[in-house]
C-alpha cells in the first residue's frame, strides 16, 4: 500500500514540475517576446586589461578597460541597438565602434520613449519595430 501511494505522490510532483515548467516557457496571448540583448565578451589585451563595454544597458554604451565581469540579465529599453556596437583594441586604445544601423537604432528608440511618456509597456512595444 505504502508502494502506491509513493507512485502517486511522484507522478503527482513531476506533473507539478512539468506545469511549471510549461508555464515559464510559455507566453501568455497578447505577450510581446522579450529579446535578450545581444552581448560581447571582453577583448584581451596584450598588456593583460581587458576592453569591454563599461556599461551594461540601454543606449549610451561606452567601452574601457574597466569593463564589469557581469551584468543583470535584465532588459532594458536600448539594449536592441547595443547589436550594432562593439568596443575594439586593435588600435591600442579601447574604442567604441558603432555600425551605421546603431544611430537608427537609436533614434527609433528615443522617440519611441518620447511617444510612451510613463508607459513603458508601450516603449518596449515600439522598440519591437526599429
Amino acid at each position: 500500500m505504502k508502494m502506491i501511494s509513493f507512485a502517486s505522490g511522484s507522478v503527482i510532483v513531476l506533473i507539478m514540475i512539468s506545469l511549471a515548467a510549461a508555464g515559464c516557457t510559455t507566453q501568455s496571448p497578447g505577450s510581446t517576446p522579450v529579446t535578450p540583448a545581444p552581448t560581447t565578451l571582453p577583448v584581451v589585451t596584450p598588456g593583460g586589461s581587458t576592453c569591454g563595454f563599461t556599461t551594461c544597458h540601454g543606449l549610451d554604451p561606452a567601452c574601457g578597460t574597466n569593463a564589469p565581469q557581469a551584468c543583470t540579465m535584465m532588459y532594458q529599453l536600448g539594449d536592441k541597438c547595443r547589436q550594432y556596437a562593439r568596443c575594439d583594441s586593435s588600435g591600442g586604445a579601447c574604442t567604441l565602434v558603432t555600425d551605421p544601423k546603431f544611430s537608427s537604432c537609436k533614434a527609433c528608440v528615443e522617440q519611441c520613449a518620447i511617444q510612451a511618456g510613463s508607459n513603458g509597456q508601450a516603449a518596449f512595444e515600439c522598440e519591437a519595430t526599429c
